[in-house]
């Protein structure tokens, strides 16, 4: 098990993690580590570099860490990497393509113990415009979270561009079936199956929920979660690089048709949603939209909005907006 003592050249050179890292964490911010400090303690390195929105390192050495210890765990068997769609065995080869719609997989638990009550799940969607999949501070540190909070956490490196609309959705709504499918496997409750998604990736799981009747019905989730979701394709509330990077051209109606306050019916699934005031990527008017539709149609819903915190921000615990997944759980706990 790797710690902040660790430094990162120790980290990077243990047997396979560089190709874990490609697919795990960002190379631009590793990069963001002097090179002079990667022979240091991350906990060192942490307090000697800065990122380019201002503040130190400390959070990004953490990520390193949970994502080398992720790392290690799928090594050892602790957790399975399985391949979408055909849900054997997988592992990235080095230097593999990121953009390559054949490098998708799902990061799995083993199996569950059998004993006790069933668990819900939890299915992770990390953010990326569509462009590519944030695992390390949208997808590993909620897994981690999740897990100690009693939910069996499953995470989701869907297709991104250049692949287009619905193949994201079928990635994941494919998910939500094998999860099902395969719940007694996993020691799941098949019934409580909760998605969470964050940016584009909260857009994937809230259009997969609503279209889950057309695409694959198998795969309707129990409740949906949005982190500073994008919600609207309309041309100055959305996010611009997530619609062009989903649907590849510019077409309005395919904008209207995937703007998620014109999907939402009344069987929407229970939501609980946030975002922050000053997010300046995906406005918050966004997660409003989205409000004002699911109060509109009666689906029993939660929203809060923060003063502070961006966009990005994952948990949240260097701003206002940490509260969230204290919010959310108890939300679940009541929905799911």
């Amino acid at each position: 098990m790797f710690t902040s003592f660790d430094t990162l050249n120790e980290i990077l050179s243990a047997p396979g993690m560089r190709k874990w890292f490609h697919f795990l964490f960002a190379e631009e911010h590793l990069a963001l580590f002097p090179g002079e400090l990667w022979d240091q303690p991350l906990r060192l390195a942490a307090f000697r570099g800065r990122t380019t929105w201002g503040s130190n390192l400390q959070e990004l050495a953490e990520q390193i860490v949970d994502t080398a210890n992720l790392v290690l765990e799928l090594q050892t068997g602790k957790r399975r990497c399985l391949h979408l769609h055909d849900w054997k065995p997988w592992e990235p080869e080095e230097n593999a393509d990121l953009q390559d719609p054949e490098q998708t997989f799902v990061i799995a638990p083993s199996a569950g113990e059998g004993e006790g009550l069933l668990k819900p799940a939890l299915i992770i969607c990390p953010g990326g415009g569509y462009e590519f999949v944030s695992f390390h501070n949208e997808g590993t540190p909620v897994q981690i979270v999740a897990e100690k909070r009693g939910y069996v956490p499953f995470m989701v490196r869907y297709r991104v561009a250049p692949s287009r609309y619905p193949k994201p959705q079928m990635d994941l709504l494919e998910t939500i079936r094998y999860v099902r499918d395969h719940a007694a496997k996993y020691h799941v409750d098949p019934g409580r199956i909760g998605i969470i998604g964050f940016s584009a990736g909260g857009h994937l799981c809230a259009s997969s929920a609503a279209l889950c009747k057309t695409l694959l019905p198998e795969g309707m989730p129990n409740a949906v979660v949005l982190g500073y979701p994008v919600i609207s394709f309309e041309k100055g509330v959305t996010h611009e690089g997530s619609v062009l990077a989903l649907i590849g051209r510019d077409d309005e109606a395919l904008r209207r048709e995937l703007s998620m306050e014109n999907l939402i019916t009344p069987d929407f699934p229970p939501t609980f949603a946030w975002a922050c005031r000053d997010d300046g990527t995906v406005p918050c008017e966004n997660t409003e939209r989205l409000e004002a539709k699911l109060e509109e149609m009666g689906v029993r819903h939660e929203c809060h909005y923060y003063p502070t915190g961006g966009h990005g921000c994952g948990l949240a615990y260097g701003n206002s907006a940490w509260r969230w997944s204290v919010e959310m759980f108890s939300f679940l706990e009541r929905h799911l």
